[in-house]
């Protein structure tokens, strides 16, 4: 018994150890983004600032070219619109995959899956080309659309509706219900677990997103707040600024994780149960 308390408290000591050290990272962040430029990375190192420069973040959120608080506009447009419509999409297309018996389902599923192994970068170019002749070239549109579709979302909300006891449709379509209706009224409600966790890393994704930001979106006033980071880094020497940019950028997603990460773990442990 002894023996397995001090096992416990080990393996306590170690996991806290390691916490504090991938935290280590996002405190200096957070302090450096408190300090004067010169500070930072001044010989005479202090963790906390000497005195705080709250003025920092008010100089990015209020800038006249590329201000902060348009940045999270456009950002949250795009997080929240792709978010809520990846979920629709890959819960319907989770459903279909996991409780409805249709010819070929099983290779339409194994052909999905293997898109899973093409580079996203491969198909910029044939984007860009059908994103220019649409007029969705410099839009937020262009970040929107391509969100909507995710192989990931698909297959972790197929797992989990294997996982939904069969008896519960079937007793629904003796009641006359279509697809859309058990889908709708029965499913769904059930799903909360795997749909808060699609939800999390959609809405991760679309934040985070770069790559094709940085060649969709040319125009200041269409940056996203990861485009405003580089601004940032290019326009300045002064990395106080840059870490308060960062900072600020990471708000949405440790509020959005701290709310449901119960439910993104139960998720998590679900998924697997069924393949």
């Amino acid at each position: 018994m002894k023996k397995t308390k001090r096992i416990k408290w080990i393996n306590t000591v170690w996991v806290t150890a390691c916490g504090l050290v991938f935290l280590l990272p996002l405190l200096w962040m957070i302090s450096s983004s408190l300090k004067t430029g010169p500070e930072v990375f001044s010989t005479d190192f202090s963790f906390l600032p000497k005195i705080f420069q709250w003025d920092n973040y008010v100089r990015i959120w209020t800038d006249a070219k590329v201000p902060f608080w348009r940045l999270y506009a456009n950002s949250l447009l795009v997080a929240v619109l792709g978010t809520a419509g990846q979920v629709i999409v890959s819960s319907m297309a989770g459903y279909a995959f996991g409780k409805i018996h249709f010819r070929g389902k099983n290779i339409l599923f194994i052909l999905m899956m293997v898109t899973m192994m093409i580079p996203s970068q491969v198909t910029i170019i044939p984007r860009y080309m059908l994103f220019y002749s649409m007029g969705l070239y410099d839009t937020l549109w262009s970040l929107i659309l391509p969100a909507l579709f995710n192989i990931t979302s698909i297959f972790l909300l197929r797992q989990f509706y294997m996982g939904l006891p069969n008896e519960l449709m079937e007793a629904a379509k003796l009641d006359g219900a279509t697809h859309l209706q058990i889908w709708w009224r029965i499913m769904l409600p059930l799903t909360k677990p795997a749909m808060v966790t699609v939800t999390v890393l959609a809405f991760i994704t679309s934040w985070n997103e770069y790559l094709n930001a940085l060649i969709f979106l040319p125009s200041n006033q269409n940056y996203t707040v990861s485009l405003g980071i580089q601004y940032w880094m290019q326009m300045t020497d002064e990395y106080n600024l840059m870490m308060a940019a960062a900072a600020s950028a990471i708000v949405p997603v440790i509020v959005l994780f701290l709310f449901t990460q119960r439910y993104f773990v139960e998720s998590i442990a679900k998924t697997g149960v069924k393949g």
